[in-house]
């Protein structure tokens, strides 16, 4: 009895892992609509050099919990194929979104469309929603959760929602790393596409993705911090229905808190497996400066006289054949909030 018992676990165990066959770039749907989300290692505990950004959710919902500012991102994305088989040889993705702190907690809110028709990349059209909530529980840990829908069309029509939780702990200073942090989300609770006509990994119709139910974790932290250069790390995990191994490692280098280098790469098993995955790492650049409104403005009449942009451009070859170039800009309105508040008691001078 137990002999027939095992044996039927391990039929069903591979009849799972033979499902698992999501077109070549499905698990990175949304991360390839913005240059973060192209270099920053698809990190749960917000990069090597802590940033957020309105898509930051994608990766892990609590990430946005201790944003100060209101933050408004665009980005755009252009992707090239040099020997697709049907002779299409351009396609793309966009994003836009807008996140929006209150005293409860921060709301963020993003729109993405893809546009990639390429054999070896065969995601097809989509349009996709994102709203999301992350609340800190104390200083050192959030959590958040964000609701997720999209269409599809073009090849197949179908529909996607679903939910996506998250947590995020700052540990500090532990030995030669600084600002340790680490995160945790599980992705993809909800309805995966599946009417639809595209290929697979392993060259036939895909199966239904998005892979429900994928647990990330990661961590992240600062390897060197000098007075006008810093370095950081991040490595996360990623187990896509439990039936897949994804493995995201990012460097990045930031010069006087303007410019920051960054560099991620991904070895995703099951499409390095088929042949369908490259090892090249990304590169992305970013450039931050400080701008001010005019007085009477809108900005200004929201106090808002200074605030930051970040313009930012990035380049990854995702595929042998498909090369994605990215660009994109995000405003942080007002400046940092860099002084605790100061109390005065009563009678105090």
């Amino acid at each position: 009895m137990l002999k027939k018992i095992m044996a039927s676990l391990v039929v069903c165990a591979g009849a799972a892992l033979y499902a698992y066959n999501p077109p070549a770039g499905g698990q990175n749907l949304l991360r390839i609509s913005s240059p973060e989300l192209l270099t920053e290692g698809s990190s749960a505990a917000g990069g090597a050099i802590f940033s957020v950004s309105t898509d930051s959710p994608v990766n892990n919902p609590a990430l946005t919990a201790y944003e100060q500012r209101a933050v408004l991102n665009l980005s755009g994305t252009m992707l090239f194929d040099s020997k697709d088989e049907s002779d299409k040889s351009v396609g793309g993705a966009f994003e836009g979104g807008i996140l929006l702190p209150s005293r409860w907690g921060v709301s963020s809110f993003l729109v993405q469309g893809v546009f990639v028709p390429f054999y070896d990349m065969h995601l097809g059209n989509s349009f996709n929603f994102t709203a999301n909530f992350a609340k800190d529980v104390t200083d050192s840990l959030s959590v958040g959760a964000s609701a997720a829908l999209g269409v599809f069309y073009g090849h197949g029509s179908d529909w996607t929602g679903g939910l996506n939780l998250g947590a995020f702990y700052t540990l500090g200073e532990i030995s030669f790393l600084k600002d340790l942090r680490f995160g945790a989300s599980l992705l993809n609770l909800g309805k995966p596409l599946g009417n639809t006509t595209v290929f697979g990994i392993t060259g036939d119709e895909a199966s239904a993705w998005p892979a429900i139910a994928t647990l990330k974790i990661g961590a992240a932290g600062t390897l060197l911090d000098m007075q006008v250069f810093k370095a950081g790390a991040s490595l996360d995990f990623s187990f896509p229905s439990f039936q897949n191994f994804v493995c995201d490692a990012g460097l990045q280098f930031l010069f006087a808190d303007v410019v920051k280098l960054s560099t991620s790469w991904e070895y995703d098993v099951r499409e390095f497996s088929e042949g369908s995955k490259n090892l090249m790492p990304s590169v992305g650049l970013s450039f931050q400066f400080k701008f001010r409104s005019k007085d009477g403005s809108f900005l200004a009449e929201k106090g808002w006289e200074q605030s930051e942009m970040t313009v930012n451009g990035a380049w990854k070859q995702l595929y042998k054949n498909v090369n994605a170039v990215s660009a994109g800009a995000k405003i942080n309105l007002g400046l940092k909030d860099t002084q605790a508040p100061e109390i005065i008691l009563w009678g105090e001078k």
